[in-house]
């Protein structure tokens, strides 16, 4: 299985911008460690609060948290690792484009008020997160192509984040074997 190797952290946080890929890879993990998948809106997206008490009380659990992203150094320890996603700026773009995602919210979190937000965050993951962070790993979108749980840039058309809202480890092969038939 793709992500295995990460069973060795009681906790992985999947971040990076927006539109990166963070939701379809923090449930690709979940569904190879067989941890359980929670997801940004569980925590109310950006609450530092929320993401620090679901870390408090579980273990054996990923989390898809690009919006903590400006703060994520915060959550760094022994027993979790940090994923940073990474997809091409202008596919990031396009994404963000297609679903009329534009948060000044999010720019302001890193005392901008124009300026594109995945170029961003690129930056201050090299210069500021990355060195602050014991355990890291930085995943690229495309690379994900090769799980079972990836859907073809060709059927993503209209593609919306609750699409893959009932992929958890407990229905994985009903998702697979419908995919499959079409």
């Amino acid at each position: 299985m793709m992500f295995e190797h990460l069973k060795k952290y009681n906790k992985i946080l999947v971040t990076g911008p927006q539109r990166s890929g963070t939701r379809i890879a923090a449930k690709m993990i979940a569904t190879n460690t067989g941890y359980m998948y929670i997801d940004e809106q569980d925590f109310n997206i950006s609450s530092l609060d929320g993401l620090r008490k679901i870390i408090l009380k579980r273990n054996k659990i990923v989390v898809q948290c690009p919006a903590i992203f400006a703060w994520i150094q915060e959550f760094s320890a022994n027993d979790t690792i940090i994923i940073f996603m990474k997809r091409k700026v202008e596919d990031i773009i396009a994404s963000q484009n297609r679903i009329k995602w534009y948060d000044k919210t999010e720019l302001s979190k890193y005392n901008k008020e124009e300026g594109v937000i995945s170029k961003i965050k690129y930056g201050m993951w090299e210069k500021e997160q990355k060195p602050k962070i014991k355990h890291w790993f930085e995943l690229e979108y495309e690379s994900l192509a090769k799980h079972p749980l990836w859907i073809p840039k060709e059927k993503r058309i209209d593609f919306r984040y609750d699409q893959t809202a009932n992929i958890t480890k407990g229905n994985i092969f009903n998702y697979l074997f419908k995919k499959a038939l079409k």
